[in-house]
């Protein structure tokens, strides 16, 4: 399956929709959340802390935002609405990348001088 094809089946996979008068709780796991709303308008909240005040964030169809790694958040939609929830994948480095396509060019799993 190429990368296209997984990245569209996750989308598909991961839409979610919520009835009028109806909330869920949200518990981002080790990986940053992409949420995307869909349709309708969403209201997210996290949980407040003596340092910091809670969250309340209204998004629209089209708006999405990032939740981070660790983070809790209450979801309910203003009449009905639809959202994705995607995981978002940390990117190599440029020079790790970089040596990586190195490796492919030259055919080769070691490059010589790495060797143990």
């Amino acid at each position: 399956m190429n990368m296209q094809l997984m990245i569209n089946k996750q989308r598909q996979d991961a839409l979610w929709t919520l009835m009028q008068g109806k909330a869920i709780r949200l518990a981002v796991g080790p990986n940053t959340r992409h949420l995307r709303v869909v349709e309708g308008s969403l209201w997210l909240t996290t949980a407040g802390t003596q340092d910091a005040p809670a969250d309340d964030i209204w998004l629209s169809p089209g708006e999405s935002m990032e939740l981070p790694a660790g983070s809790e958040w209450v979801v309910e939609a203003r009449g009905s609405g639809r959202f994705q929830l995607l995981v978002l994948q940390p990117r190599p480095s440029p020079l790790w990348t970089s040596l990586l396509g190195w490796l492919r060019v030259c055919g080769s799993t070691t490059p010589r001088g790495l060797r143990a």
